[in-house]
């Protein structure tokens, strides 16, 4: 699927990664797509499937036929949200650069204020934390159990104790920072946040955190117990394989 028709770079990149969400993608890439044709400037929309099994990518191929300034990266076998993530910012080409979840826990209609503050920040992080952010369906409590642990775990391992929530699908970057940082990002399955964030911190870039509107979406393709698993191992690999990047660099 061709990409913009414009030769300059977009404003905005908006990236969605998807897997196996051919049951609720097309009302939510609806939602996206008219919020980004109601911004002032130009966008590009790249939404990159991570080995889907049913029939998400011919839906977002259907769907985006007549968007010009959005298209499709799609590969086999799945690979991780961090990885696709990854694929698409480092495609991306914007002078602003945001990822959304698919399921819009966090609505497209947030971006906006997004893009005000990014204006004095090299990063704005969707916190679900903040005393202002508005919950509107919470996770079970299993869920918010291990979200706790992980809490304590991740400050422990990689020292992100000023960031209050780091796993928001929900962030914002200056696009030349994005495309640096992802550079350097090795982390393909949940834990690439943190990543990251760790080495935005590492190098002195300015974070702020956004309240966010948010709602639990039913479907998650998180399995528990492995996804403890693979987060303990993702942490104490963030801070082996980046301990030697300096700071305010």
């Amino acid at each position: 699927m061709a990409g913009p028709e414009t030769s300059e770079a977009p404003d905005l990149t908006v990236v969605i990664p998807v897997y196996n969400e051919e049951g609720r993608l097309s009302a939510n890439l609806k939602l996206v797509l008219t919020t980004l044709k109601n911004l002032t400037g130009s966008f590009e929309l790249i939404v990159v499937d991570d080995g889907s099994t049913d029939g998400t990518p011919g839906l977002v191929e259907r769907q985006l036929q007549d968007e010009p300034c959005a298209r499709l990266i799609s590969y086999v076998p799945n690979r991780g949200k961090g990885y696709a993530v990854r694929t698409g910012i480092l495609q991306s080409s914007g002078e602003r650069v945001i990822f959304l979840d698919a399921d819009l826990s966090t609505p497209a209609d947030e971006i906006p204020r997004a893009l005000e503050l990014l204006e004095g920040a090299d990063l704005v992080v969707g916190s679900r934390a903040l005393p202002d952010s508005r919950i509107a369906v919470r996770p079970p409590l299993y869920r918010r159990a291990a979200t706790a642990v992980f809490e304590l775990v991740k400050h422990l391992l990689v020292d992100l104790w000023d960031i209050s929530d780091t796993q928001c699908g929900f962030k914002a970057y200056r696009g030349a920072v994005a495309r640096a940082l992802y550079r350097q990002a090795q982390v393909d399955r949940f834990m690439f946040d943190v990543e990251i964030l760790y080495l935005a911190r590492q190098a002195g870039l300015k974070i702020v955190e956004m309240p966010v509107r948010w709602a639990d979406v039913s479907g998650s393709k998180v399995r528990f117990l492995e996804g403890v698993v693979h987060m303990v191992r993702d942490l104490v690999r963030i801070r082996l394989l980046h301990r030697g990047v300096p700071r305010d660099t």
